[in-house]
């Protein structure tokens, strides 16, 4: 048998494109799954710089992120950001306030999902 017109780098690109577009699925799901399951406050109207808070800010700020020209091809979830830097105080808790985890309980409720959608697309 003989092959014809075999470009590996070319196979080697759409295999690499087609894994990143699982993976960008997958990380969809747990942001879906985290957004529904992260705690959303009461809006607090304050004087203060630290005491006004927007509602539903952090359910905002769930994101899926490629990271670009990375050789690991990473695909990563974040909460948070500049504005909404207490995501990881809800997350992990603090010394006076319980934790109320959102995006751990996203990841591990999701995993079968996961590896159906890693196994046979999306």
């Amino acid at each position: 048998m003989r092959v014809v017109n075999w470009n590996p780098q070319k196979a080697d690109t759409e295999i690499i494109n087609a894994s990143m577009e699982r993976l960008m699925a997958v990380g969809e799901l747990i942001a879906s799954k985290a957004r529904s399951m992260v705690p959303v406050g009461k809006s607090i109207a304050g004087k203060g710089k630290w005491s006004s808070r927007e509602a539903g800010a952090l359910k905002k700020s769930i994101r899926v992120v490629r990271l670009q020209g990375d050789p690991r091809r990473n695909v990563r979830v974040y909460a948070g950001n500049r504005e909404v830097y207490y995501a990881r105080f809800i997350e992990m808790g603090t010394v006076k306030m319980r934790a109320r985890p959102f995006l751990r309980p996203a990841l591990n409720s999701s995993k079968s999902e996961a590896k159906q959608i890693l196994l046979n697309g999306v």
